[in-house]
């Protein structure tokens, strides 16, 4: 699916991290803030934000906690894309406006992806809603095999009946998703079980002389996905 999101035109720098939980998103994050933060302003981003991640309605949809309400897939969607409108006005753009680099965690990519793992049928309204989303300048999506992202997940949270992120099936349709979103869109793919060091440099390979100020930065040794 080609995703039409406009540039956004500011002095910053918008680059995104895509992947499923246990993929090493937030290693692959923090690294990047290591090493970009000594030549660069920059400001790190999570998204879907507290809002939506902590929301009772949201946390019994979809992880069958608390006592909120069972959603529908409509009301998810719209849920999401306000989150990521909302974040984009309160966080990204001005951020990038001061001529930051914002290194976001996850991005409009991975809820796509998200939707579609969760059989929901993509309605006519999505492009425009969409539309008025930004074009990350760079986004790398973190693939590979989804034993070993649940593995993590559960190593990290305990093993929990029900969960969709600690379903291989479930995390299987998500990556699919996603690689052909990154696929259709040209976004980089890095594995998940590789060094992450050796992610880290291809990312600063990518930005290398693409970013103003980036064309000499430190990588930071002893990087281990936790």
């Amino acid at each position: 699916m080609k995703i039409d999101l406009a540039p956004h035109g500011q002095p910053g720098t918008l680059l995104v991290v895509c992947g499923f939980d246990g993929s090493g998103k937030t290693t692959l994050e923090e690294a990047l803030v290591a090493a970009v933060a000594p030549v660069r302003p920059c400001v790190a981003t999570w998204t879907p934000t507290a809002w939506w991640r902590q929301d009772a309605n949201i946390r019994r949809t979809l992880y069958g906690e608390g006592e909120g309400q069972v959603l529908p897939e409509d009301a998810l969607m719209h849920f999401n894309l306000a989150d990521c409108h909302a974040h984009q006005a309160n966080v990204i753009l001005p951020a990038l406006a001061r001529g930051e680099v914002v290194i976001g965690n996850r991005y409009l990519y991975d809820m796509l992806a998200l939707f579609e793992a969760r059989g929901y049928t993509q309605p006519e309204w999505l492009p425009a809603a969409m539309s008025g989303l930004v074009q990350p300048d760079f986004s790398f999506v973190i693939d590979g095999s989804a034993e070993l992202m649940v593995d993590r997940v559960v190593r990290r949270d305990g093993a929990r009946e029900g969960r969709f992120d600690q379903d291989v099936a479930f995390v299987e349709r998500f990556n699919t998703a996603l690689r052909q979103i990154a696929e259709d869109n040209d976004l980089t793919l890095l594995q998940t079980d590789a060094d992450p060091l050796s992610n880290l440099k291809q990312c600063l390979e990518v930005l290398s002389g693409n970013v103003a100020g980036m064309t000499s930065v430190a990588t930071p040794a002893g990087l281990q996905v936790s």
